[in-house]
């Protein structure tokens, strides 16, 4: 291995963390490892590692939680130099190769430090011991309750109407993410004010620039606080819980726009992230090459962007042109004013500017009129940007986010009357359980690229998955998927489930790591133990063994006394939080509708 190799040559080790999708990691790769002066020094004195954060997030959390704690914050690329036993001493994020801005060069840092290995290897070994110690202390868990109230729904109700946005959804100032469990948790809660929330967002989501008005698809997030500007990544796991709050929307409210959207999103990612073999692709890239520009320089957006001249050669009929501007917001300035850098000037995102009725009000014509200008209008938009370089795209194929892309599939199908969606997660799931899991060890494994599997498993790749094969299954009630989910999280419950204080590690017991986290904070993915929650109390109730119930609670617990203040942080939990309020041993009990 690399770490037998760093102790063999008594080498420090240098991990870039980063990932495909990430702007500044392509940056630093361009400007600092290609430096040939920065490439010897890296060989001759270090064991270089690169990692992708999506492929190992146990390395990627441990480092971090490293970073935040020795630098007060993180991002990626990640930087970290640590003992050849893997045990992390300097830590950062970017480094250019030259010191300025206040920032120290890589050139600079790499002398140093192989400099101070040099004169100094027992004290970097202590120092390394020491940050590792006090990592451990800080991973401990809280004590779990003893009793499960519904206090953190009375909490994370109370904070998220705090947080709201009442001028443009969300629950932040800008940045704004999707934040789809929160949205999901809203748009099912009883609260008519929690879902009216979720729908105002949802609704701004769909006609801002982070929504690729003519591709369909979520970018990552908006740069600004209208959701007007976004990093234009689109990742898969985006893709698949956005397009489930929106179907979960279209559930509550009633409304088409709600159950368009879902359409169009999943139709997007069948088309454009979907392998030949049946499973789903991890991202498609930000930055693409510029258009007669033969060095191959690549810019963030360029393939979504539109000038006032591109518009001029998309669309010849002046009037459908003068259309597409109103419609999509297109002007000469571009998004100038909600981009502080200036890189949007003259550079327009498409929204929707205005609505139908409007656009009827302002060119004199009726809705019918409307609706075919739109489709023609999105159809030469659409040609004109297919003839511009291609996006590239990550190819590999992760565990988890395909577990995502089943359940949304198979619930529209469902709920949508779609069977063609129903079909695509039955594809999918085929794909992940005959290429990513391995009959005779009885092992899931993390990813899957051009024929080559990655690392086995971690425990949201397990509980993602059995989410989706449990949903395939009561969707077509096809028993297969059930004795698969059965045997991942089977699986899970001996190898990530903590005997102490329950609760799921996001490792297996066999990690070579020196901490072992648990994850119940729902980000832009699903926390591990929300999903495993959700998954256990479904088996339950499915097979009618009560220990799944009783794991269920247990995490909970724990989950609960790790948030005490914090419940608003795992809303993916707190959306079967009241199944776990119910005594299921006392006859006549009522039980929460599915």
């Amino acid at each position: 291995s690399v770490l037998q190799r760093a102790r063999q040559e008594d080498k420090l080790i240098f991990l870039s963390i980063g990932y495909f999708t990430c702007h500044w990691c392509h940056v630093m790769a361009r400007e600092s490892f290609s430096d040939p002066a920065i490439a010897r020094q890296l060989n001759d004195h270090f064991i270089a590692i690169k990692i992708d954060r999506e492929q190992r997030p146990d390395l990627d959390a441990a480092y971090m939680q490293y970073v935040v704690l020795t630098r007060g914050q993180g991002g990626w690329p990640m930087s970290v130099w640590a003992t050849p036993q893997g045990e992390p001493f300097f830590g950062g994020t970017y480094f250019p190769p030259d010191a300025g801005l206040g920032r120290p060069g890589m050139k600079q840092l790499l002398a140093k430090l192989s400099a101070l290995w040099v004169e100094d290897e027992d004290g970097i070994r202590e120092s390394a011991k020491h940050a590792v110690e006090l990592l451990r202390k800080t991973a401990g868990s809280a004590v779990p309750l003893d009793k499960l109230t519904a206090q953190p729904l009375a909490e994370a109700r109370s904070d998220y109407a705090a947080a709201y946005d009442e001028l443009q959804g969300g629950f932040s100032p800008a940045p704004k993410f999707p934040q789809p469990a929160r949205l999901m948790f809203l748009l099912q809660d009883e609260s008519q004010q929690s879902a009216d929330m979720a729908l105002f967002t949802l609704q701004r989501m769909i006609d801002g620039g982070i929504y690729d008005q003519l591709g369909g698809g979520f970018h990552r997030y908006s740069t600004d606080f209208e959701w007007r500007v976004p990093h234009f990544e689109k990742m898969l796991y985006d893709q698949a819980l956005i397009a489930r709050a929106a179907l979960f929307a279209w559930r509550r409210s009633g409304d088409k726009k709600y159950a368009d959207n879902t359409r169009q999103v999943l139709d997007f990612t069948l088309r454009d992230m979907q392998s030949a073999e049946g499973g789903f692709y991890s991202a498609l890239g930000a930055d693409s090459r510029v258009p007669g520009k033969r060095d191959g320089h690549m810019e963030e957006g360029v393939y979504y962007t539109w000038t006032l001249q591109q518009l001029d050669d998309a669309i010849s009929d002046e009037l459908l042109r003068d259309w597409a501007a109103a419609r999509y917001g297109i002007s000469e300035r571009g998004n100038a004013l909600s981009d502080p850098l200036g890189e949007m000037a003259g550079r327009n995102v498409l929204y929707r500017a205005q609505a139908d009725k409007a656009l009827a009000a302002k060119f004199k014509t009726d809705l019918m009129t409307v609706s075919r200008r739109n489709v023609e209008v999105e159809r030469q938009l659409l040609a004109a940007r297919k003839t511009r370089p291609a996006l590239p795209v990550d190819d590999k194929v992760v565990a988890a986010w395909n577990g995502y892309m089943i359940t949304t599939l198979a619930l529209a199908g469902r709920l949508l009357d779609e069977p063609r969606y129903i079909r695509a997660a039955e594809q999918t799931a085929t794909f992940v359980w005959d290429t990513l899991y391995d009959d005779e060890q009885d092992v899931l494994y993390r990813d899957w690229r051009a024929g080559v599997r990655g690392v086995p498993a971690f425990s949201e790749d397990y509980a993602a998955v059995a989410e989706g094969l449990l949903t395939l299954y009561r969707v077509t009630g096809d028993k297969r998927w059930l004795d698969s989910a059965v045997k991942l999280v089977d699986y899970l419950l001996l190898n990530f489930w903590d005997d102490a204080d329950g609760g799921f590690f996001s490792t297996a017991s066999d990690t070579e790591l020196w901490i072992r986290k648990k994850e119940i904070t729902d980000g832009a993915s699903l926390a591990a133990n929300g999903v495993a929650l959700q998954v256990l109390l479904k088996l339950a109730d499915l097979t009618g063994d009560a220990r799944y119930r009783r794991y269920a609670r247990q995490t909970a617990a724990w989950a609960a006394a790790q948030l005490q203040d914090a419940a608003a942080a795992m809303p993916y939990s707190l959306m079967v939080w009241d199944e776990l309020l119910v005594d299921v041993s006392e006859p006549g009990k009522p039980r929460r509708p599915d």
